[in-house]
């Protein structure tokens, strides 16, 4: 049961990295007669079974992915439109700390167009504030969801795609509010609204912001400040409504209806009070669930807690790795997308973790806890299981927060320290209080002592943010070495025989690939307008500093740093400019690295300089197209860029060796996502 749910993500993450374009119906054939073949073997043969069900479950994993990705009909724009009338529903609002607001609209209505599921547009402009359900016109640019910044980076495309987000966009007129919808889930969605607004105007400024987005859901206007100390912190788990919150909450309503029902003592000694507290809780997360916004996320975290309480219906045990396993097996088989996403990665990644831990010190911890020990003893247990679990956790993410975000907390335990407990002990009831006086308008007598501890949470994130070193920028490491990090763990962790320590060299190997990987020399983004140099020192020079933002930042993230220059581009007369790694004119830059001595690379910005650089150098990167005979041994122009998207390069290290080169279009595959 175990390996159920690591064999279909092999499976599902095969069909993301290597889409074999394999026709959906073979596919059911071929798991029909394996599915027979293994039932009229599965009392003979069992060595033999037990290799046909792995390749059954990895097998039935891509054909998972592959039938969600057939089920669903996102249309999405090809080309960027400019700024035309938009006429559609708001689905959802989300507002900026600086006052602007950004629309998710269904069903837009687009003159001339095709019609779309779902768009994003920033608006600038509005007298009135929408709310979900409203109908609304703007005139906006629209253009398709961007792909990545580089090969192999995160694709916000291919994760709004599943979403059934059409296009993003930017409004250039004032929003017109055509009809106010005050249907069922109209008026829902607008209550979240408005319970957000009570919120923030009974605790103004930062404290109602984070009060509002832990209740609700809605992180609108929330200081980039505080976001950014939260997460530099390692608080930023806090910000998001998952598993921890959903955990809390429940075990809240768990333990305090318990407490109650245990002062009848006719309750407690004549029926089974603990189980009806596991369903109060479980309502009680379910209207959590509702009132918060129903995220992936915290659908995940409600399906964990579900399935602990009915380990205590059932009086099985409420935490173990089964659960686990059937938890995610649930995801996976509905939502198989959600494996690529860093949310399902990283909650599994601490949950199993934790479980594993529990399940082989749990039991000695808790003993000595419940003992008879003082309260001097307790409270030190208490700060040590704490400062344990946060190690842990924070063990179990950092592969993943490494390749997805390439920074390392340093100082995450000791934050954790401080602010868990508070927002256990202390702001996780007062939601509660605050959602039970709610509807009575009572709500700031929970609230004015939530913001005390919110205040406490939130000195912590940026004391600990601004200490020396509390964060390290680290270069992205490949998906091969997270894939053998996570497989050599998961192989430690689930088996009990002595076979696991096999996971250990894995895990290993994983390290030495994720050390090992060397960056690309070249980039070039998808507009090929920019292009960026790696140093020796792993450091990055653009050719302009001027161009996309976000492009930028990716690429500084990407390679862990703290800044990037640009090109010096004085000009060298050719006596001058002789051993000079890189010497540009007005018209190209000549670029000849070190490490690579015997390789002259012309970075053409001009036509002008092509009939000569193009007879010399031996790979020619050209901004502009090339429209004569270039005997150069690789040629890239304007048209690939324009075709394929941005480049990485690899330059050899030897003369025999051959430049490696992969582009963006490439990299993501023949999906429906990509154009």
């Amino acid at each position: 049961m175990l390996v159920v749910p690591v064999l279909l993500a092999f499976g599902i993450g095969f069909y993301f990295s290597y889409n074999l374009e394999l026709n959906f119906i073979h596919q059911l054939i071929f798991l029909s007669v394996l599915g027979v073949i293994l039932y009229l073997i599965r009392k003979r043969f069992p060595f033999t079974k037990y290799i046909l069900l792995t390749i059954f479950f990895i097998c039935a994993g891509y054909s998972l992915a592959n039938y969600r990705v057939l089920s669903l009909a996102t249309v999405t724009l090809d080309r960027e439109l400019s700024p035309t009338r938009v006429i559609g529903i708001v689905q959802k609002v989300h507002l900026y700390e600086d006052g602007k607001i950004r629309l998710t609209l269904s069903s837009p209505e687009i003159r001339g167009k095709i019609s779309l599921d779902l768009v994003n547009v920033k608006v600038n402009k509005f007298s009135e504030m929408p709310y979900p359900g409203d109908k609304v016109r703007i005139r906006a640019g629209l253009m398709p969801p961007p792909g990545p910044s580089m090969p192999g980076d995160y694709d916000y495309a291919r994760q709004v795609w599943f979403q059934g987000l059409s296009a993003v966009g930017y409004a250039v007129s004032e929003l017109e509010i055509l009809d106010k919808n005050n249907g069922i889930n109209a008026s829902f969605t607008q209550s979240r609204q408005h319970m957000a607004e009570r919120i923030k105007s009974e605790l103004p400024g930062e404290a109602g912001t984070l009060a509002a987005a832990l209740i609700t859901g809605i992180r609108g206007g929330m200081p980039d400040d505080l976001a950014e100390a939260m997460r530099n912190a390692g608080l930023a788990h806090l910000l998001a409504i998952s598993g921890l919150h959903m955990g809390l909450l429940c075990g809240v309503v768990f333990f305090m209806s318990r407490m109650l029902l245990a002062l009848s003592t006719t309750l407690t000694l004549k029926y089974p009070i603990k189980k009806w507290s596991a369903i109060i809780a479980s309502l009680a997360g379910l209207g959590y669930l509702f009132i918060s916004g129903a995220s992936i996320p915290t659908v995940r975290a409600f399906i964990m807690v579900v399935i602990v309480f009915i380990g205590v219906l059932t009086d099985r045990k409420a935490i173990s790795l089964r659960l686990v396993a059937i938890a995610a097996t649930f995801i996976l088989v509905t939502s198989p997308e959600a494996l690529i996403g860093v949310s399902f990665q990283m909650s599994f990644a601490a949950v199993v973790a934790l479980v594993v831990i529990f399940e082989r010190f749990g039991n000695d911890f808790l003993s000595r806890f419940r003992s008879d020990s003082g309260l001097r003893q307790k409270i030190l247990l208490f700060i040590v299981g704490s400062l344990f679990t946060s190690l842990v956790s924070e063990l179990a993410i950092a592969p993943f927060a490494l390749y997805h975000f390439n920074k390392i907390v340093l100082f995450g335990l000791l934050a954790n320290l401080i602010a868990m407990p508070v927002m256990g002990s202390w702001v996780m009831p007062c939601i509660v209080a605050t959602l039970v006086l709610m509807p009575f308008g009572l709500e700031k007598i929970a609230l004015i002592p939530m913001s005390w501890g919110l205040e406490v949470i939130m000195r912590t994130a940026y004391w600990v943010s601004n200490l020396p070193g509390a964060t390290i920028e680290i270069p992205a490491i490949s998906l091969r070495a997270l894939v053998f990090l996570v497989v050599g763990a998961l192989w430690f962790g689930i088996w009990r025989l002595k076979w696991r320590y096999a996971g250990v060299p894995v895990m290993l190997f994983g390290v030495y690939l994720a050390v090992s990987y060397v960056r690309p020399d070249i980039l070039i983004d998808n507009a090929g307008k920019t292009i960026a140099l790696r140093g020796d020192d792993n450091s990055l020079s653009l050719s302009r500093t001027n161009g996309s933002r976000i492009v930028r930042e990716r690429w500084q993230q990407r390679y862990g740093l703290s800044e990037i220059s640009r090109w010096d581009y004085e000009s060298f007369a050719p006596d001058n400019a002789a051993g000079r790694e890189l010497s540009c004119d007005t018209l190209s830059c000549l670029y000849r690295p070190e490490r690579t001595d015997h390789m002259l690379i012309s970075l053409v910005q001009n036509e002008l300089a092509l009939p000569e650089d193009c007879q010399n150098a031996d790979i020619i990167i050209s901004l502009v197209p090339v429209e004569i005979n270039c005997p150069a041994d690789v040629v890239l122009d304007r048209w690939d860029f324009y075709h394929n998207g941005g480049y990485a390069l690899w330059l050899p290290e030897g003369k025999e060796e051959q430049v490696k080169m992969i582009n963006v279009k490439e990299s993501r595959g023949h999906y429906p996502w990509v154009h």
